[in-house]
């Protein structure tokens, strides 16, 4: 048992400081995709405050956000079958809260994180509309079920959203598992 934990960690240190060996000074994550290296550089860092993702160290992607990054829970990326990411969710940090209601009981609610699906399985890198769990608005990431076609994307709030053509839609608001119907 202790050798396996063991071998876990050596294996979680060799991947982390290939990956620091492999990423700018920067950069505060990279990832390998089939069009070429994905590096984030969270806004906290920056002057305009302003969070990016590059792609072979092109801006693909720039917002508002003082940090930005992969899911974390290992659900939110697919790999291709040379291990490069082909699919995965990217979540950010808002650097300013975007009123979503006024609750009867808790008044005004406003929401910090927002995702997006980053799809390199293509020519070129596709980026979905900006997505979040609408029940519970700091709910995580729950599972993702990739798909060829389409691919469904879950919070634990019981959200669920379906990616598909370069668009995540709705599918369920999760209310009904708050016993709100």
């Amino acid at each position: 048992m202790v050798l396996r934990y063991m071998v876990v960690g050596i294996m979680l240190l060799s991947t982390t400081s290939y990956a620091f060996e492999h990423c700018p000074p920067a950069s505060t994550q990279c990832s390998d995709t089939p069009l070429g290296k994905l590096e984030y550089i969270w806004g906290n860092s920056q002057s305009d405050k302003q969070s990016r993702v590059l792609l072979n160290g092109k801006e693909i992607f720039k917002n508002d956000s003082n940090q930005i990054g992969e899911d974390v829970n290992g659900d939110g990326f697919v790999l291709d079958k040379s291990n490069n990411v082909s699919k995965l969710i990217v979540y950010y940090f808002l650097n300013t809260q975007q009123y979503i209601k006024t609750d009867p009981k808790y008044g005004d609610l406003y929401r910090d994180v927002a995702y997006r699906l980053f799809d390199f399985s293509g020519k070129e890198v596709v980026i979905s509309n900006e997505f979040y769990p609408p029940a519970d608005y700091d709910a995580p990431l729950k599972w993702v079920s990739w798909g060829q076609k389409n691919s469904v994307i879950t919070f634990d709030d019981g959200s669920r959203f379906r990616y598909e053509n370069g668009h995540v839609t709705m599918i369920d608001d999760g209310s009904k598992g708050k016993g709100d119907k």
